[in-house]
């Protein structure tokens, strides 16, 4: 199935002009190019796009030529996209990206983005309905042990206290990282921050997983 991404690409090439992210998603439901089980297609649409040139700037395929609206980058040279069967080690924008589209479907919005450099999580997002926060570092690379511990020690500096609010806060892992994150951090700890674990497989698709998910497995290895 087609990336919101590619999707857009293929659209904005007809078109020849700046489109808004809703038209873009308008085009694509007209034309069947987008199937998507999300309420909020144009929130998602808009991220995935941002996100893009947020990360690769000018080897986007995209710019952005104001609020929600984009246009091809014409700069951008075409390359072969690896295969799924190549992509054993995933970027962190690869997860960071089926993270932004996971959470576009299942009710959250409004999202910011951090990164390395910047004072601030990877992913910032609000519930669409309700007063409630998903804070979340994301981290890819070699899957190994390293990856988790780094990102639950970013996440823990980002934690707000504040009562009146609700907040959520994740680590966003490839599957491999988060099979041992699921072994190795006690699920006692995992319940008391209200921490959860979205793992990204090489098909973009996410799981999320819960202290009581983490307890299932830690009790299983004992």
């Amino acid at each position: 199935m087609n990336s919101f991404k590619d999707i857009a690409y293929q659209i904005l090439k007809e078109a020849k002009r700046p489109l808004h992210s809703k038209e873009i998603v308008r085009i694509a439901q007209q034309e069947k190019l987008l199937k998507t089980k999300g309420k909020t297609p144009d929130y998602t649409m808009n991220a995935s796009l941002i996100t893009d040139i947020k990360n690769k700037k000018e080897k986007s395929r995209f710019i952005q030529k104001g609020p929600s609206r984009f246009s091809v980058n014409l700069k951008y040279k075409e390359e072969k996209k690896p295969k799924k069967s190549e992509r054993i080690i995933l970027s962190e924008q690869f997860v960071k990206e089926a993270i932004i589209k996971y959470l576009s479907a299942n009710g959250w919005g409004h999202f910011q983005f951090g990164g390395l450099h910047e004072h601030g999580v990877d992913i910032r997002a609000r519930h669409i309905k309700y007063a409630r926060y998903y804070l979340i570092e994301t981290k890819g690379g070699q899957a190994n042990e390293v990856s988790f511990v780094f990102g639950l020690g970013q996440i823990i500096t980002r934690m707000n206290i504040t009562k009146s609010t609700r907040y959520y806060y994740g680590l966003g892992l490839s599957e491999i990282a988060a099979k041992i994150a699921l072994r190795r951090l006690p699920w006692q700890v995992a319940k008391k921050l209200y921490l959860i674990v979205l793992s990204v497989n090489t098909d973009e698709e996410v799981e999320e997983y819960d202290w009581t998910i983490f307890k299932k497995i830690q009790n299983k290895t004992k």
